[in-house]
């Protein structure tokens, strides 16, 4: 399942054609500033709220300024019409005839300062405020609400056990309030969420909606949470604090749970799997996706401690595992320091160590190894300008790859009695491929990259409790021993010394 944004010019994006996930997960958009990533959520959250389109001023469009969304059979076209983009869907409010969209899902939706909704209550804050006795129309908030935020901004659960909130949402539409608004007892003052710094009124707003639909359990099936440029309304350690509730919440609500965050922050990008985070780079208004997408390729930032004198770069976890379990069992660290760290794909990799070499990223006496998956070496022996770098192959090709070629390219019969007898015990792994193999979009569109056959496996195996971090390490020791890696062993040993 997934979203598909198509874009045309509108603000710097003149065009944009991407698929993001709409299964329960938290992902990120990562690129420079000025790529887009704003406008992207921006046009996302037309299908939280239609209002958005008010976002977007008659500067940021043209003529030919289009929004397509498509999610789940659904799909809105946003088209330019009299200085706004709008839908050819009509809808009754108390029986007028009003803009109207097919897309409809709840959620919420925190802009960056630029496009923010957080202060739309905040003069009528201030009017209320000046109320007689306008304390008497405040409660106290729940105990979720002021635990979840002092843990997250202060790492201490008591620090807000003075937050107070308007009784009820009758209460909050009389004074015309769109959200429900928060106040803090300070001594014998009150501030209003709108006062607070810009990190305490969004993650006010965001807990309380948490807190109305997913801790509550109201029922609803699915929800959307889009959080543009975090890291200008937090600080790092908050950041983290943060990630860590809504991942919480994302594998153990019943809800599906759907977040996505733009963001520069390294210390969101590395609770995030490479699979989840989607670069967008902008070429000239075109803005193209890069998705899997490692943290520190993304960010381009990579945090190697001081005192390494290796640095191998490999493609993904697999082979980050096949290495250091080489690297232990031939006592290759004897004296040395090594980092193993996954980059992404072939050209990340490449790109990534080149620009390494060219402005000394790891200083003087340093050496970068790059150790790529098998199956793209005569692509990479075609790249002249890359031929100076230090660089092997692993014995195999992409663990997708690999499994598609040892269970169904050419089946291997006593690797899938191994493969099936030691993790598929609940449904039999041939019962499993027979399926795979007559399933309608297998046959059309065909699985030459093994992915659509690792996602099958995979979520097989999280049914019997195996998630797919301990299956890349109990893969990593099947394959130590059913391959034959002296090859590669001995190659990456005179690269070490």
């Amino acid at each position: 399942m997934s979203i598909h944004l198509e874009i045309k010019n509108i603000k710097n994006i003149q065009y944009a054609d991407l698929f993001l996930p709409s299964q329960k997960g938290m992902y990120a958009l990562v690129g420079e500033n000025g790529c887009g990533k704003s406008t992207i959520m921006l046009a996302l959250s037309l299908m939280i709220k239609k209002s958005s389109n008010k976002l977007l001023s008659e500067n940021d469009l043209s003529q030919e300024s289009l929004i397509c969304l498509e999610m789940d059979e659904l799909a809105d076209n946003w088209r330019f019409k009299d200085n706004r983009l709008v839908t050819d869907v009509t809808e009754l409010y108390r029986g007028h005839p009003v803009l109207g969209t097919n897309i409809k899902i709840q959620g919420f939706y925190e802009g960056s300062i630029f496009f923010g909704t957080r202060f739309y209550d905040y003069g009528l804050v201030d009017d209320f405020m000046k109320v007689d006795n306008f304390e008497d129309e405040l409660i106290e908030a729940d105990d979720f609400v002021k635990e979840t935020l002092g843990y997250i901004l202060h790492n201490d659960k008591s620090y807000y056990n003075s937050l107070l909130k308007v009784k009820n949402r009758s209460l909050a539409r009389k004074y015309n309030f769109r959200g429900m608004p928060y106040f803090r007892k300070i001594g014998d003052k009150y501030i209003s969420q709108y006062r607070m710094s810009s990190g305490e009124s969004m993650l006010i707003s965001l807990i309380d909606f948490i807190n109305n639909l997913v801790v509550r359990n109201t029922g609803t099936d699915k929800l959307l949470f889009l959080i543009d440029e975090v890291e200008l309304a937090l600080h790092p350690s908050a950041i983290d604090r943060l990630v860590e509730i809504l991942d919480g919440l994302v594998k153990k609500s019943s809800t599906e749970l759907i977040v996505y965050f733009s963001t520069h922050s390294a210390e969101l990008l590395h609770r995030i799997p490479s699979k989840n985070i989607f670069l967008l780079e902008n070429n000239g208004g075109n803005v193209v996706c890069t998705n899997p997408c490692y943290p520190n390729y993304a960010i381009r930032n990579l945090y190697v401690p001081n005192g390494f004198d290796f640095l191998l770069l490999v493609e993904d976890m697999l082979a980050k595992a096949l290495v250091e379990k080489v690297i232990r069992n031939n006592r290759f660290g004897n004296s040395k320091l090594i980092c193993v760290l996954p980059a992404g794909g072939c050209n990340q990799m490449l790109q990534l160590h080149h620009d390494m070499i060219t402005y000394n990223t790891l200083g003087v006496g340093k050496r970068i190894i790059s150790i790529y998956d098998g199956d793209v070496k005569k692509e990479i022996s075609k790249k002249k300008e890359y031929k100076n770098l230090h660089k092997c192959f692993l014995p195999i090709p992409s663990i997708e790859k690999y499994l598609k070629t040892k269970l169904v390219d050419i089946p291997d019969p006593i690797f899938i009695k191994l493969i099936g007898d030691k993790y598929f015990t609940q449904r039999s792994l041939q019962s499993i491929l027979l399926d795979y193999k007559n399933d309608p979009r297998t046959k059309i569109k065909g699985d030459n990259d093994g992915k659509n056959l690792y996602k099958v496996l995979t979520a097989n195996l999280y049914k019997v409790g195996i998630d797919e971090d301990h299956f890349i390490l109990y893969l990593c020791d099947d394959i130590f021993d059913y391959e034959d890696l002296n090859k590669f062993i001995n190659t990456l040993n005179s690269l070490l010394y």
